[in-house]
């Protein structure tokens, strides 16, 4: 186990390594940044793996054992785009109470309130809406949202062979109103209502973008021979050292 343990250490520190980034990193919850690579494979939007290779060109960020998502960046002409998979993998059922957030800080700049900030919400599997943050106010946006793309579906997949809800979206960073940098703030949360089940990542106050994790980037393609059980190692041993990292903060807030 403990071979295992430092093989992983090496390989993480390898994993760093090969990161080349662009941006200023601002406030943000610790212990919570991910990094999208370039897109190898273009996805359809379709809410299931179209092909067994659609998503294996970046690492997963998992959510405890229920929750695995992944993304990636690329440009189309002048358009910029992230692109995003998101596996509830115990969410086996319909539920119209059912939701999908994600809460972005285009340009870190949100600090103890939503002001400028926005998320994008998939509820019932039927329906999505913009919010828009003013002070410490969420507002219905009602304007153009074809810099949005989405879909989902009950779908088995290469990471879990029941069928459960898969959710796939793509955002336009540099078009329509909503401008996302090289680097921003997000928060994603979802709700299972049958079990129920409540997930995000980070667990923090959905209001606070300086409570939000990171998405970065990188300009490096994924390793060739990092598998998926190797990512999922991976990045569960990053899971734990943030979870730590948060239980600690929290301890000493309370003394």
């Amino acid at each position: 186990m403990k071979r295992i343990v430092k093989r992983t250490f090496y390989a993480l520190i390898l994993s760093s390594l090969l990161l080349i980034t662009v941006g200023t990193v601002m406030a943000a919850e610790p212990g919570y940044e991910r990094f999208s690579r370039p897109t190898q494979v273009i996805p359809t939007i379709d809410g299931k793996w179209t092909s067994d290779d659609e998503w294996t060109d970046s690492e997963f960020t998992w959510m405890g054992t229920d929750v695995a998502f992944t993304s990636t960046w690329d440009m189309q002409g002048s358009e910029v785009y992230t692109r995003w998979i998101v596996e509830f993998l115990t969410d086996t059922t319909d539920d119209s109470e059912d939701f999908l957030r994600m809460y972005l800080d285009g340009d870190q700049s949100g600090g103890n309130q939503p002001m400028g900030c926005t998320y994008e919400e998939i509820s019932g599997h039927t329906t999505h809406t913009i919010w828009l943050g003013a002070g410490g106010l969420w507002s219905l946006y009602v304007a153009d949202l074809t810099q949005f793309d989405w879909a989902n579906s009950l779908s088995t997949s290469p990471t879990e062979p029941t069928p459960h809800w898969i959710y796939e979206f793509q955002i336009i960073k540099n078009t329509g109103d909503l401008q996302l940098n090289e680097v921003w703030n997000f928060l994603l949360q979802v709700y299972d209502a049958s079990n129920p089940g409540f997930h995000a990542w980070p667990p923090t106050d959905q209001d606070i973008p300086d409570q939000w994790g990171i998405e970065n980037y990188t300009t490096e393609p994924i390793p060739e021979g990092l598998t998926f059980a190797v990512m999922a190692l991976l990045t569960t041993i990053s899971m734990l050292v943030g979870y730590k990292y948060l239980i600690k903060r929290k301890e000493t807030k309370t003394q």
